[in-house]
């Protein structure tokens, strides 16, 4: 059978993700970042990905919507369309390029990985498309790919196991009928926002990643703080970021957060590498409290809230069936005109795990993934952690005035959160 024959469902979450594209909300391609003290392997990187890439098809696919249903069709991609090396003596203008480029959903392949290399040390980025997982989806696959590059060296013929399901109803499909029945006739409006925003130009020819990054000895005072007041050091980065917004809008309003389901499933474990996340909504009253600690323990239980209650599920319980029982366009058509996204919103991509991505024994100096790109006047503030380093960024379609404004925003959370660095 050749290649072009062979296809691969089009999951819910997938379609949703386009049609942030479309609606202009953000693009749908997540960015990973990895430096190192020395080189890869270049050959054994090349197979790694050719072999992740047979693990995980949907890499070397190009999204079909012509027929009746979308699908994910196969294509005969080759590594060298995945990965490039590129040298260079001006490593930090290339990666910022690389880190900023696009994949071209229609033609494949869905991922791209560069290894950027002057004469001592590489830095890889890999860019995934956004539709075929979320964040934890995306670890998921460097976990894989690093698995594989170290398998390998021992073993030429090594093949990971096969992955599972990408479908939302492992999620759904745990749930008795009568909680599904709860989850359905909750209060969950996930299309009803605050119409806070920041005032942004926006520019379409100049996407660009702003990070500010937080030194290990002051993130692990943070996580003592966070002890000390039966939080989170979500709940700390959620106050800092509320406080900031704060002093900059002037008044207090919900902010979505986004939840990894995988947190119901057996070891936290997806069956395959797909999406299966939604949001949580901090909501803190009217008033943020007059210091920092006020402000810590208001979010505190307002997530004890949330994360407490099966509601959250109902989206994409719903956007699942609409999928699943209505005739592909309609029920693109019904999400376009019910679904929309929060202007301003947080994600916690969470740790990224030093024990499962690793090559080899090189050092990695520094690691981090951040979210989509987003268009003006959405902004989406995204934290990762690497070897208790936490990384925020914010990502935008923006002016030189836009990142201005993004680079004050991240350095008011940062200074919000030093503050607190006792």
């Amino acid at each position: 059978m050749k290649d072009s024959q062979v296809r691969y469902k089009v999951e819910a979450w997938d379609s949703l993700q386009q049609l942030f594209q479309i609606k202009r909300i953000n693009n749908h391609i997540l960015h990973f970042l990895a430096s190192f003290e020395g080189k890869l392997d270049m050959n054994r990187l090349r197979k790694s990905v050719a072999v992740s890439a047979e693990a995980f098809p949907l890499l070397k696919c190009r999204f079909n919507e012509e027929e009746r249903r979308p699908y994910w069709e196969c294509r005969s991609n080759t590594t060298n369309e995945m990965l490039t090396l590129i040298e260079t003596a001006d490593v930090k203008s290339a990666v910022k390029r690389f880190l900023v480029s696009e994949i071209n959903t229609s033609t494949g392949p869905q991922i791209k990985l560069g290894v950027i290399r002057d004469t001592k040390a590489d830095t890889l980025v890999i860019l995934m498309n956004h539709m075929l997982c979320d964040a934890a989806g995306f670890k998921d696959y460097l976990y894989l790919l690093s698995s594989i590059y170290n398998e390998i060296r021992e073993d030429a013929n090594y093949q990971p196991p096969a992955l599972g399901s990408r479908r939302l109803s492992q999620i759904t499909g745990l749930f008795s009928w009568k909680d599904r029945i709860k989850i359905l006739f909750s209060k969950n409006d996930m299309s009803t926002h605050d119409p806070a925003q920041f005032k942004l130009e926006g520019d379409l020819n100049n996407p660009f990643i702003e990070t500010r990054s937080i030194p290990k000895e002051v993130f692990l005072n943070l996580k003592e703080y966070a002890r000390n007041h039966d939080a989170t050091i979500n709940d700390m980065i959620l106050t800092a970021y509320i406080r900031t917004l704060y002093e900059t809008i002037g008044y207090v309003f919900e902010i979505p957060s986004t939840v990894d389901l995988r947190k119901y499933l057996p070891g936290h474990k997806a069956e395959g590498i797909c999406n299966l996340c939604t949001n949580l909504t901090c909501e803190i009253g009217s008033e943020v409290g007059t210091s920092f600690e006020d402000t810590l323990l208001k979010v505190r239980e307002s997530m004890k809230k949330e994360k407490a209650s099966i509601a959250c599920i109902k989206s994409i319980f719903m956007l699942e069936k609409v999928f699943d029982v209505l005739p592909y366009k309609l029920a693109k058509s019904i999400l376009n005109k019910s679904f929309d996204n929060a202007l301003i919103a947080f994600t916690n991509i969470g740790i990224i795990d030093k024990t499962q991505f690793y090559f080899d024994d090189l050092e990695i100096t520094n690691a981090y993934m951040t979210g989509s790109v987003k268009y003006s006047p959405y902004l989406q503030l995204a934290v990762s952690t690497f070897d208790n380093n936490p990384v925020l960024s914010v990502n935008l379609y923006g002016s030189q005035a836009d990142r201005d404004m993004v680079s004050d925003l991240l350095d008011k959370v940062v200074l919000q959160l030093y503050r607190n660095n006792n």
